[in-house]
């Protein structure tokens, strides 16, 4: 049980940190002076819930809306992201302009997303906040630990064990069967979330995705658009995990969804290979992550049998893969 008082010091120890490092004559950003402490607060906290926590930083993409700063693990499995800003940019979605406004609306895919600017934190999934915005009683550049009051360490306390606690829920039927349907709909806004990133990577010829698509075009469509490459590109990754976890790869990673599918789809096993490429992969970390982790929680054989939601009115079972089609393309 985590102790109210340990919370509080690693949050004074956080703000007191941030402080220093904004003070330094030297100092880069004052976003980027949050990275290391707030690395610090979260394995801090997570080990006062008894919780194994990690932080793996994203490297910044110049002029592009990129990927949040950090994706969290527990327990070695993501658990979702972290989006840090510069203090007094506050982390209520409805104070962000430009850029910012911009971000989160490509974030609002990631089902469990932390925003916080030091001063202010709050916890998104889906693109809605969960639970209050948690502010602290002072600012932490100018203030340092005296910003930190106690109901502030109690309330940030919970936000924080809210968001490493997060797991994906599979939607079922009344029937407590999964509902491919419903699941397929869960799918789709992290489908177009990796489809953007693609989008936007090629926007710069240094991209390794931008060697990817002229390869691509000089060998198969000379005439596709760059929205119909970075279509393509979502929709065979998506399938070849989604097929993989079907038949079998368990756990979900791309190297087992790879030698999963040799044995019967020995093509579409090579293009993912190909089209994640770990030069490429880099480029997409976010949402190839949360493709694989959401998958990674159905049972291979929910994908064999009937559902409820695969069945037509005229009793018939239909392909559960429509529906991830279905709901894909129509975006």
């Amino acid at each position: 049980m985590a102790r109210p008082d340990a919370l509080l010091a690693v949050l004074r120890a956080f703000a007191d940190a941030v402080a220093k490092k904004t003070a330094t004559p030297f100092a880069a950003s004052a976003e980027e002076q949050l990275r290391g402490p707030f690395e610090v607060l979260l394995a801090a906290a997570a080990a006062e819930f008894g919780i194994d926590a990690a932080c793996t930083g994203e490297a910044a993409l110049p002029s592009r809306l990129g990927r949040p700063d950090f994706a969290v693990s527990a327990g070695g499995a993501l658990v979702g992201y972290v989006e840090l800003k510069a203090p007094g940019s506050g982390a209520d979605s409805r104070r962000f302009r430009g850029r910012n406004w911009q971000q989160f609306k490509r974030f609002s895919a990631i089902p469990n997303i932390l925003y916080g600017d030091g001063n202010e934190w709050a916890l998104y999934r889906g693109g809605e906040r969960v639970g209050r915005l948690v502010g602290l009683a002072g600012d932490v550049v100018e203030d340092g630990a005296g910003a930190v009051g106690e109901q502030d360490a109690t309330r940030l306390a919970q936000l924080l064990r809210d968001f490493l606690s997060w797991e994906p829920i599979l939607p079922r039927t009344a029937r407590g069967r999964i509902d491919l349907k419903a699941f397929a709909a869960l799918l789709a806004p992290i489908c177009r979330l990796l489809r953007d990133d693609v989008a936007e990577a090629l926007g710069s010829d240094a991209s390794a995705l931008a060697a990817l698509a002229r390869d691509w075009r000089q060998m198969l469509f000379p005439d596709a658009t760059d929205a119909q490459f970075a279509d393509a590109y979502a929709q065979t990754v998506a399938f070849a995990l989604l097929l993989g976890r079907a038949e079998g790869a368990d756990p979900l990673t791309l190297e087992k969804a790879q030698e999963t599918l040799a044995a019967q789809h020995n093509l579409l096993s090579r293009a993912l290979q190909v089209l994640t490429d770990p030069n490429v992969r880099s480029e997409m970390s976010a949402s190839l992550g949360l493709l694989q982790r959401v998958l990674a929680v159905v049972p291979p054989a929910a994908f064999a049998g009937e559902s409820d939601a695969a069945v037509q009115e005229s009793g018939k079972q239909r392909d559960p893969w429509l529906y991830f089609y279905e709901d894909f393309l129509a975006a």
